[in-house]
């Protein structure tokens, strides 16, 4: 299987994948749509297939492309590697945007009344606890997801 990232770098062929996305194509279909040469046109299909994101099915002189799901599997495989990252920096952000949140409500409520308000709760605690409670629900999604097995039918 060629780099799957290598193919997604040409924007030809990001918009062919875009095209097919819609529903399978034949080669002039996908033509009449880019207006690429034909010598331009199948060395981008050539990739897209070596690279397991298209299928191509033959009858007699006809191809017609669809998605291939393995490559896009492995794309996804690797932004999985980062997304734990992200979705933990998403939480602690939410945290501690909830936090000075019922900080300044706390603020505005005493500047309103011009009385103390007393909060029965710390609002940076509540913003790491709700970070954390979020970290961990991903943790979870992330091992349910690591069970299912999917299975992908090569053509």
């Amino acid at each position: 299987m060629a780099d799957v990232f290598d193919a997604f770098a040409d924007s030809n062929r990001r918009a062919i994948l875009e095209l097919v996305a819609t529903k399978p194509h034949t080669t002039a279909a996908i033509n009449k749509s880019l207006k690429l040469s034909e010598t331009a046109l199948e060395k981008h299909l050539k990739v897209l297939v070596k690279a397991d994101l298209l299928t191509v099915a033959t009858k007699g002189k006809t191809k017609t492309y669809s998605l291939n799901r393995v490559g896009f599997a492995e794309a996804a495989k690797w932004f999985a590697k980062f997304g734990s990252t992200f979705v933990v920096g998403q939480a602690d952000a939410l945290g501690e945007n909830i936090a000075n949140l019922l900080t300044s409500a706390s603020g505005w409520l005493e500047a309103k009344f011009g009385s103390k308000i007393n909060l029965d709760f710390d609002p940076e605690e509540v913003g790491r606890e709700l970070g954390k409670k979020l970290s961990d629900v991903k943790a979870d999604a992330t091992e349910k997801i690591a069970e299912v097995k999917v299975k992908v039918k090569k053509k």
